[in-house]
């Protein structure tokens, strides 16, 4: 059974506490780069949702190995953060970190291999790519079938997936049991996985 990635400990200062801005992207890393906390919980505050999007594409959907990669991530941020200078060149460094902390689980413990295999049994035949043409297009497939869900649908992955919210609390949101909010997100992991599937032997095509 998929589970949502744990919660990062920092706690969220007030909103007027949080100094930083994308405007000011050199000032921002280069606190990141100094380890100072304020950062850190500022960019988890401002990114951690679109963070978590990203790790979910590159894990193929397997929410657990999502939540590896993101924390692999956050500690690349936390341990080789440099001085960037707009928001682009953050996110592209981001971005590729998270990557190479896929990759590095994947070397460790095949468990990256495992959940690509988990996907292809929803496509065949496919050509023969690489490991990085295979994340390119399951990546292009997610978005393309995230975009294909109703906006409580996306909002109730994001609660769940991206943003860690426990059973509880989204039934709460919803007026609905936690059992209800499971039996939603199984039926929604289905259909996440056939529209990916869809998606992918389009690219095929």
């Amino acid at each position: 059974m998929d589970h949502a990635e744990p919660a990062l400990s920092h706690e969220l200062p007030a909103t007027g506490e949080l100094a930083f801005t994308l405007d000011d992207v050199p000032g921002l890393t280069t606190a990141l780069k100094h380890g100072e906390e304020p950062a850190f919980t500022w960019l988890h505050h401002e990114w951690s949702a679109r963070i978590n999007r990203y790790c979910f594409a590159l894990a193929a959907g397997d929410a657990s190995f999502a939540s590896e990669i993101a924390q692999a991530s956050w500690l690349r941020i936390v341990r080789h953060m440099r001085v960037l200078a707009d928001e682009q060149a953050l996110w592209c460094w981001i971005a590729c970190a998270a990557r190479h902390a896929a990759a590095d689980l994947r070397r460790k413990g095949g468990r990256y291999k495992r959940a690509l295999e988990r996907f292809k049994q929803w496509w065949s035949p496919l050509p023969e790519t690489s490991a990085a043409d295979d994340t390119a297009s399951l990546m292009q497939a997610m978005e393309a079938a995230l975009a294909q869900l109703t906006a409580e649908e996306n909002l109730l992955l994001e609660g769940r997936y991206f943003t860690g919210e426990s059973l509880e609390t989204i039934g709460a949101r919803l007026s609905i049991s936690s059992r209800a909010v499971e039996g939603r997100l199984a039926r929604l992991r289905q259909r996440l996985r056939e529209e990916i599937a869809h998606q992918l032997r389009l690219q095929g095509t």
